[in-house]
């Protein structure tokens, strides 16, 4: 299980074994959020042979560092799933060429969380395979805090041997490219594929105490669905349930008495009244797992918190499209802020034995057995005798998972006006409108700037209003869309041209929220990513202030430093260089760092000395900056020769 303050999911993915590089890592999500991408290239740079303080002061060789980095990683992610920035960053133009939007193939949601990262020895010998690492996961790339559930494994392809335990995952990695808004680059296309490959000839090991190879199931194609295992008693545990899945679950624990469902509150009070019949025990999480999630939370910028996997926009996130009956209801929650659960498993005891499945499905009709592309991953080990904690049984994992449960106990749903449903409704049709409609950015230079335009018809259902600005921009600075007339048109300096598009669906009904998300769209005009990088950067590291934001980030380690990258460079207000936000000031930071690991002002010394080199380089670096470095340089020496 991941807690709700598990936050390294992404750089472990990331982090090389000893003696080898990330040479490839292809990540899937449902939703996304730029900011906690932009981090990605900026750890895999850190973990070069040039070091970040050296790029920094070359800019040409930092912006070719961060190009191959982000060149590195692919995320796939589904077309409706990229939520609005906090705020416009002009480095969000490096992740452009690292975003593949992608309709999952029957009209459903693209929702798997798999990471796949391919690591290469650094003094490799002749035809040495490379170390594939694979994460089947229920979080996506934001940065939500929730209760989730994560299964990792990591092993070398298998030269000539193809693994069937593995062709699932492989099918799935071979089929997306096929499957995105956009057409992929012939050198990205084939990543993709030689990966595919090297997937299928894999036999990823299971953890200790199961048996060996993990199996996955890829779900939403080609009649592909959920078979479990056929056994005694099951345990399932989804934020999201509906009647017909629920059914299908229990069946497989032979409708056992001693089944087991956790969900959310919510969830289950919109299921009919016998629905639960075939479930023992249901469980909730407890007001105080609850408080947890929402404390994990609390260090987060308050447009950040309580974001459970939102689906863009108000309706509640992780929303499977069942439709047909009332009993295989969708989720659409307009508004409601859904709880900390969010974890996806399901454990099937047969016999001696008990197999996991863990990843992204719901138990959905949708998920289980529709339309949704999904992924999970399933071991299989010993049980463990009854009502004992050995093994990895159910009761094993029950032992410490119910002291963060409550029983569930029914409350009558709160009936929605029916101008609610039907706005909803039309709004979400407008959502999807948006995201088929032929829209296109153009842009072309407008004397020393550019002109950026969104262009495209769309006819938006009811009385719904739209709203467009380029996510490099602040909200303020969006303007009306979809109404008769000329296309909305910016003009923008060359750092904040970008393809990514940020929409606001808006219908004028009490209890309804806005649509709010992220579209990728072709460019026409658009400057090469490598000129606008170059632009980016250059304002990145241009004041004594942004020096000092970058120091300090420096100092503090790679989480700091991918923190400066995701505010664009940090404060630049008058003073900020002087004092941080808690009153602290450089010297306090320098000194710090000097008594705990006097090696750590390596970087600090290098780059200071490389900045006053120049004249550009003094303004950034000031004299009475430099007089604070000079005095601790002075107290390390004298300790040195003491």
């Amino acid at each position: 299980m991941l807690a709700p303050e598990a936050r390294t999911v992404a750089f472990e993915l990331l982090r090389p074994p000893a003696g080898h590089r990330l040479d490839l890592a292809l990540l899937t999500t449902f939703t996304l959020d730029l900011e906690a991408l932009l981090s990605l290239p900026l750890a895999v740079l850190a973990q070069a042979d040039e070091s970040l303080e050296d790029l920094i002061v070359d800019r040409m060789r930092l912006q070719q560092g961060l190009r191959e980095a982000a060149g590195r990683v692919h995320l796939f992610v589904d077309a409706r799933g990229i939520a609005i920035p906090r705020a416009g960053r002009p480095l969000y133009a490096m992740l452009e060429s690292s975003v593949h939007p992608v309709r999952a193939p029957q009209d459903g949601v693209f929702h798997p969380k798999v990471w796949v990262a391919r690591f290469t020895a650094v003094e490799a010998e002749a035809g040495e395979p490379p170390l594939l690492r694979v994460v089947v996961l229920s979080r996506n790339l934001t940065f939500d805090r929730a209760w989730d559930a994560a299964l990792a494994s990591e092993t070398r392809p298998n030269r000539w041997r193809r693994a069937a335990a593995n062709r699932p995952l492989r099918d799935l990695v071979e089929a997306m490219p096929k499957w995105t808004t956009e057409t992929l680059e012939p050198r990205v296309a084939e990543q993709v594929r030689n990966l595919a490959d090297e997937v299928g000839r894999c036999r990823f090991p299971a953890p200790d105490g199961f048996e060996a190879p993990v199996k996955f199931h890829a779900l939403g194609w080609s009649g592909r669905r959920l078979r479990p295992t056929a056994g005694s008693r099951v345990l399932a545990v989804a934020p999201f349930v509906n009647r017909t899945a629920l059914d299908k679950i229990a069946a497989a624990g032979g409708n056992g008495a001693d089944n087991v469902l956790v969900s959310r509150a919510e969830e289950l009070d919109a299921l009919p009244d016998d629905a639960l019949a075939s479930w023992r025990t249901v469980l909730v999480l407890s007001d105080a797992a609850q408080d947890e999630a929402e404390d994990a939370a609390s260090d987060e910028p308050e447009d950040r918190r309580g974001r459970d996997e939102p689906e863009p926009g108000g309706s509640a996130p992780d929303v499977p499209k069942d439709g047909g009956a009332p009993d295989e209801r969708e989720n659409r929650g307009g508004g409601v802020r859904p709880s900390g659960l969010h974890a996806k498993l399901i454990a099937v005891e047969h016999g001696w034995d008990v197999t996991w499945y863990v990843g992204s499905a719901n138990l959905t009709k949708a998920a289980l057995t529709g339309r949704n592309v999904e992924l999970l991953a399933a071991v299989t080990g010993r049980k463990g005798r009854r009502g004992g904690v050995s093994g990895h049984g159910i009761d094993r994992f029950l032992e410490g998972f119910r002291k963060l449960c409550t029983p569930y106990r029914r409350s009558a749903p709160n009936a929605e006006d029916s101008r609610v449903v039907d706005a909803r409704q039309c709004i979400e049709e407008a959502r999807d409108q948006l995201v088929d409609a032929d829209l296109r950015v153009t842009c072309s230079p407008a004397g020393d700037d550019w002109r950026w335009a969104v262009d495209g018809d769309i006819e938006l259902p009811g009385d719904v209003t739209a709203a467009v600005w380029p996510v490099s921009l602040a909200e303020t600075r969006a303007r009306p869309f979809g109404a008769a007339g000329a296309p909305p048109v910016w003009t923008l300096p060359i750092t904040q041209l970008t393809a990514f598009v940020a929409f606001r669906l808006r219908v004028a009904v009490r209890g309804v929220d806005d649509v709010r998300m992220t579209l990728k769209l072709p460019a026409d005009g658009l400057p090469e990513e490598s000129e606008r990088m170059h632009h980016v950067l250059a304002t990145l590291i241009d004041s004594p202030q942004q020096f000092l934001q970058f120091l300090r980030a420096l100092l503090g380690g790679l989480d700091r430093l991918t923190g400066w990258a995701r505010d664009g460079g940090g404060e630049t207000g008058s003073g900020a260089w002087a004092a941080s936000p808690a009153g602290e000031t450089i010297l306090d930071d320098l000194l710090r760092a000097a008594s705990r690991d006097p090696a750590s002002l390596k970087p600090a010394r290098r780059l200071i000395g490389d900045f006053r080199k120049t004249e550009q380089g003094r303004r950034i670096v000031p004299d009475d900056l430099f007089a604070v470095w000079t005095a601790v340089e002075g107290a390390l020496q004298k300790d040195r020769r003491s």
